[in-house]
């Protein structure tokens, strides 16, 4: 990943590289994981990026900045889809409680909302699609 990194920035003056919180990287990256109530690593504190921009700037000798985009990423005025598919998933919600139906969500499967059960939506870790990673390889050269 160095030589690559440092290779698109003599091309371009710039790179981008983009982590989860959730990369392991074995004896570079020192993390103390914690656990919520349901089992899964909280990334919040972390601090992958910070760690990783450091250690891209120790070894390749680039300035390296960090941010952590969470809030950033979902910023933005709510276009008339965002409004109608909250007032959607409200209405669903609503009608979940109204029938006793507990333990769902509400969701958008296609164009449609439906109740889904919580396990089903929280009980597998979702992962990269190879489709996706495909798309990725395309346009990360």
């Amino acid at each position: 990943m160095l030589s690559h990194l440092k290779e698109v920035h003599s091309r371009k003056k710039y790179a981008l590289v983009i982590a989860s919180e959730g990369i392991e990287v074995p004896g570079e990256i020192e993390t103390e994981d914690k656990l919520d109530d349901f089992g899964h690593i909280i990334l919040k504190k972390r601090g992958v990026g910070e760690q990783l921009a450091g250690f891209i700037e120790k070894n390749i000798g680039i300035e390296t900045r960090f941010a952590v985009i969470g809030h950033m990423q979902r910023g933005g005025y709510p276009t008339l889809f965002d409004r109608m598919l909250g007032t959607r998933v409200g209405v669903k919600a609503a009608e979940l409680v109204n029938n006793n139906d507990f333990g769902k969500m509400a969701a958008l499967c296609g164009n449609n909302i439906v109740g889904v059960p919580i396990e089903e939506a929280t009980g597998k870790l979702k992962t990269v699609t190879e489709d996706w990673i495909n798309l990725m390889e395309i346009f990360f050269k």
